[in-house]
């Protein structure tokens, strides 16, 4: 017997792998009499049509997007459908796209809407239930954001750049190129632990 399914999730244990399969209810009577016997499938992948649910904005990344929506409704007192319409229309006209449905978009827009909404916020000052850092992909364009809007990148809270190679003793900062210098961005108080701790040690402890 065949059954359509997909895949919902795959976790890499220690000694073995779990993969999480959902399918129509209506095939869910055909399990009932293996709940605890053993038994073997084979599983067949459409190859076309994974790539093209592959390339789609995935369940995860919906779910970030609707609770930064949430957490800006909270801030704003705006209904979560208010601030969703009028922030699709604002990242439409900044990135000169037609509008979008987040049922179906692509994966990549996506993602490169959920670090345009942290940038939103930070510019805002929304406070958000998760870390930033959680919502993306990529650490160093949580990174880079972060140095954009002097946030910390341990805390969130207010920042200042925390330079990684050192400029060097007796030059003024202010007066300094540090494009091509490795920096940071760290409150008060992780800076000052950054430079206690050593750079490698600091960074190890907090993920960086």
């Amino acid at each position: 017997m065949k059954i359509p399914c997909e895949i919902e999730q795959v976790v890499q244990l220690k000694t073995k792998g779990k993969v999480t399969f959902s399918f129509d209810k209506q095939y869910a009577g055909h399990f009932t009499n293996f709940t605890d016997k053993p038994l073997s499938i084979e599983i067949l992948v459409n190859a076309q049509e994974q790539i093209k649910r592959l390339a789609m904005i995935s369940p995860d990344q919906r779910k970030k997007i609707y609770a930064l929506f949430n957490d800006i409704a909270a801030y704003t007192g705006d209904t979560q459908n208010n601030i969703k319409e009028l922030l699709k229309e604002l990242y439409c006209a900044e990135r000169e796209i037609a509008g979008f449905s987040l049922s179906d978009c692509s994966s990549e827009l996506a993602s490169d809407y959920i670090e345009w909404l942290i940038d939103w916020c930070f510019r805002h000052g929304v406070p958000l239930n998760e870390h930033p850092k959680d919502y993306f992909d990529d650490i160093e364009r949580y990174v880079a954001t972060c140095i954009d809007n002097r946030f910390c990148v341990v805390c969130g809270r207010a920042g200042e750049i925390h330079h990684i190679d050192t400029i060097g003793m007796g030059r003024d900062r202010t007066k300094v190129d540090d494009n091509k210098h490795s920096k940071t961005c760290l409150c008060r108080e992780h800076h000052t632990e950054a430079h206690n701790l050593g750079w490698q040690t600091f960074k190890q402890k907090y993920h960086l």
